[in-house]
């Protein structure tokens, strides 16, 4: 997720209220079996392409380390072999 600045958004609590919701989503995700590291917050306005880029490209770089999600203990991935056995 990305978001204004703190205090320098047109929106004004917008940012806030995703910077409190985060834990919580973490953990709901962890729930439900995807891995917390899925899920990030940077701050970046629109004026910094180049902080954006590198924000996204890090981001994008991470994730494909974590490999494929898969939901624990859901046979999500025993699904999706079943489901590519069918066609």
């Amino acid at each position: 997720m990305l978001g204004c600045h703190p205090g320098d958004c047109h929106y004004t609590e917008g940012n806030y209220k995703c910077q409190r919701r985060l834990p919580l989503t973490r953990k709901l995700a962890e729930q439900m079996g995807v891995d917390p590291r899925r899920i990030r917050l940077e701050w970046v306005s629109a004026s910094e392409g180049a902080r954006f880029t590198q924000v996204v490209t890090d981001f994008t770089e991470q994730v494909r380390a974590l490999g494929p999600a898969a939901a624990r203990g859901l046979g999500v991935r025993q699904d999706l072999r079943e489901a590519s056995s069918r066609r």
